[in-house]
């Protein structure tokens, strides 16, 4: 149990039938964009946690290890769906920031190691591919999930465009408030989902 909760700072039998995760969304942030209160925790390895009456909430680091680490372990818990909020790239044409991508499959989103991976030629293939977008987590999160047999939603706001504007160009306001705005509605309707299992 000291593992268990080294991770997610609660017994696995306080953890609920649907967990949330996200690497971008802190529980204040969560809290604020859905009108809900959930009671926070912090694990000692910094995971950061909010148990919500419908759902368990957990602010993960952005690494496919933490997310990978999480859904395994949620096997010891009575979770039976998972929910990941993140932020992608945007391959497809005609996608703007701030667009919203939900996908229950992970061959939607290419994860990447590492940025240095992200060239030219490489996003061109993926978006020949089908690829829709890129990311960090989605192949561990859908993976893990799978190997645990849970349920798994994916939801992710698009906040950057590799091939127009890539992560580190300056966004526009107008950029920033869209992805602030669809992320809250990504939010919200997560936790509502999560209040109808």
């Amino acid at each position: 149990m000291e593992y268990f909760k080294a991770f997610f700072a609660v017994k696995p039998s306080q953890v609920r039938k649907v967990v949330i995760l996200s690497p971008i969304v802190y529980p204040k942030q969560f809290e604020k964009m859905s009108g809900l209160k959930g009671r926070q925790y912090k694990s000692i390895l910094g995971y950061l946690i909010a148990d919500f009456k419908a759902f368990t909430y957990i602010k993960t680091p952005m690494t496919q290890a933490a997310i990978a680490d999480l859904v395994v372990l949620l096997k010891k818990t009575k979770c039976r769906e998972v929910y990941f909020i993140g932020a992608v790239g945007g391959l497809e044409p005609g996608v703007k920031i701030g667009d919203i991508l939900v996908t229950d499959r992970a061959r939607d989103v290419f994860s990447f190691s590492s940025m240095h991976d992200e060239t030219p030629k490489r996003l061109k293939s993926l978006r020949g591919k089908g690829v829709l977008g890129i990311d960090f987590e989605t192949k561990a999160f859908f993976s893990a999930a799978k190997k645990t047999g849970l349920k798994a939603l994916a939801a992710y706001v698009v906040t950057d465009l590799p091939f127009k504007k890539p992560f580190y160009k300056k966004k526009t306001k107008r950029e920033e408030q869209r992805i602030k705005d669809c992320l809250a509605y990504i939010v919200r309707l997560l936790a509502a989902t999560a209040a109808d299992v």
